[in-house]
């Protein structure tokens, strides 16, 4: 069902209709338009749903695959089709579907041996594939056309010249797919943890030295898109966020400079921008470099969504509670917001648990029609979320610590003892890696609250030795992912302090 659900991504109704496909789908190919309208328009995707719909009878459910394959090999077909004169796409994506449905041609051509068309099509999307830098294709063109000239036609100054351009543009394509290798290698270790911070920093200065001088001479988007991507890993495997934005502003200025809209880059160094400024509680800067991204994306597009998720971040870790509680709900507001990948929604998920956390703190007022908070459940929510049992990237500990906060909060001092030993044993069996020192520090001020029965002065005082900790390592130190903290721990003790009272409490038999 992926791919299917995939192609209705790409391949729209609207743009059915405007290739003329969608009249004749609905006249010669019902069954596959009944299938295909279930998925694209009506958000069917679940393949047991979709089967005993269009097959009531069980006997012919057999054949619901067979359907399927087929609405995917009318999907694909039209890919050929697609409307590039559609205000989504820029100059660049227009650029990039003619030059390979062109470079298609040419290939069909060759194969007929209709040299004469080829030449001339091939000079033709020669210049497009130059000026946006297809390398791939312009490679390709320059061969064939050394080929015709140097053993066909046999025009030697045409000959040379398409020689010399070869040879330039094959190392030009050699560097590029050296630089993506390198990248790719590199990303491969930094997210399976297969090497340490500090080997991963070593490893990206070696292959950045590597491509160095590559970079200084050969100016296209693909090998610089990998080359400062590498470059990058170089400061943010070891969390140097100041020089990280450096290579960024450098980054942003090179693809800036393009006669062509160079967008993707662009939003990906801007986006790395943010989360440095995060870390960095740069709220200006980060809403600044947020804005400049945000021109370049569509409203409602994945890419947009995760811009909003790191404006929630960057103003819960800069105390504007009220900014992010907006930001919530305009995002998950948006019609396309259930859309979205589990990963994404679960991380939205805990987010409005901690901005439902500091409404009943008072940090945040309400809207007066507001529909989401005032019927917010802790229980179901603690229902709802899974337990990670791989948590690479730590996501179970601030569900966790929601769920004690909101336990003392509420004086349930019984049940928050109970998640606090709770607590106390995954933090011996998890945090142990530097990435979670910080984590493991703020859970053992929490583990304070119950063992002093809840007395704020004797808190205060028994827990001051975790907070200096805590103070020790500030998050842009830490090393761990930016979305562990919804609320820097400093802030968050802070707060949950004020839910306590100077009365000891103690546990009912």
């Amino acid at each position: 069902m992926q791919e299917l659900i995939e192609l209705t991504g790409i391949i729209t109704v609207k743009k059915l209709k405007a290739s003329g496909a969608l009249e004749r789908w609905r006249v010669q190919h019902p069954q596959e338009w009944n299938l295909y309208k279930a998925v694209a328009q009506e958000g069917l995707h679940k393949e047991a749903e979709l089967a005993a719909r269009l097959f009531p009878s069980e006997a012919a459910r057999s054949e619901f695959d067979a359907l399927k394959e087929r609405v995917r090999r009318l999907l694909i077909e039209q890919l050929y089709q697609v409307e590039l004169s559609l205000p989504a796409y820029n100059i660049r994506q227009k650029a990039y579907f003619e030059c390979y449905k062109k470079w298609g041609a040419i290939k069909l051509l060759m194969g007929r041996n209709a040299w004469v068309n080829v030449v001339s099509l091939a000079e033709e999307l020669l210049k497009k594939a130059v000026r946006f830098e297809f390398t791939e294709i312009v490679v390709d063109l320059m061969r064939t056309l050394r080929l015709y000239y140097g053993s066909i036609a046999g025009v030697p100054r045409k000959y040379e010249q398409y020689k010399t351009q070869a040879e330039h543009w094959e190392k030009t394509l050699y560097y590029e797919n050296q630089s993506e290798a390198l990248y790719t290698d590199l990303v491969g270790c930094f997210v399976n943890n297969k090497m340490a911070q500090r080997e991963v920093h070593e490893k990206a200065k070696e292959y950045y030295e590597l491509l160095r001088p590559a970079l200084e001479s050969y100016h296209t988007y693909r090998l610089h898109l990998s080359g400062r991507l590498i470059e990058n890993l170089i400061y943010t495997s070891i969390n140097d966020y100041r020089n990280t934005i450096s290579v960024c502003e450098r980054a942003i200025h090179f693809f800036e400079c393009k006669e062509y809209p160079a967008k993707i880059p662009l939003q990906i160094f801007l986006y790395q921008e943010m989360v440095c400024y995060v870390q960095l509680k740069d709220f200006e800067r980060g809403q600044a470099a947020a804005e400049r991204g945000l021109r370049l994306l569509d409203e409602g597009s994945f890419n947009w969504f995760k811009y909003q998720e790191l404006l929630v971040f960057l103003s819960m870790h800069t105390r504007r509670y009220q900014e992010a509680y907006q930001i919530f709900l305009k995002t998950t507001a948006h019609r396309r917001f259930g859309s979205l990948p589990q990963a994404v929604s679960e991380i939205w998920r805990i987010i409005e648990a901690y901005l439902f956390y500091l409404v009943e703190m008072d940090k945040i007022k309400l809207q007066a029609n507001d529909t989401v908070f005032t019927r917010f459940r802790m229980a179901r929510f603690v229902n709802e979320m899974p337990i990670f049992s791989r948590d690479k990237r730590g996501m179970n500990i601030p569900i966790l610590i929601f769920q004690i906060l909101t336990l003392i909060r509420t004086k349930r001092y019984d049940t928050a003892i109970d998640r606090v030993e709770a607590i106390e044993k995954y933090c011996s069996r998890y945090l142990r890696r530097d990435d979670t020192f910080r984590s493991n520090c703020f859970i053992k001020m929490l583990l304070v609250i119950p063992m002093q029965g809840f007395h704020k002065t004797a808190v205060i005082r028994h827990a001051e030795k975790y907070r200096q900790m805590l103070l020790s390592m500030p998050i842009e130190m830490a090393g761990q992912s930016h979305d562990v903290e919804i609320i820097p721990y400093e802030d968050l003790w802070e707060i949950a302090l004020e839910s306590l009272e100077n009365k000891k409490i103690t546990r009912r038999k």
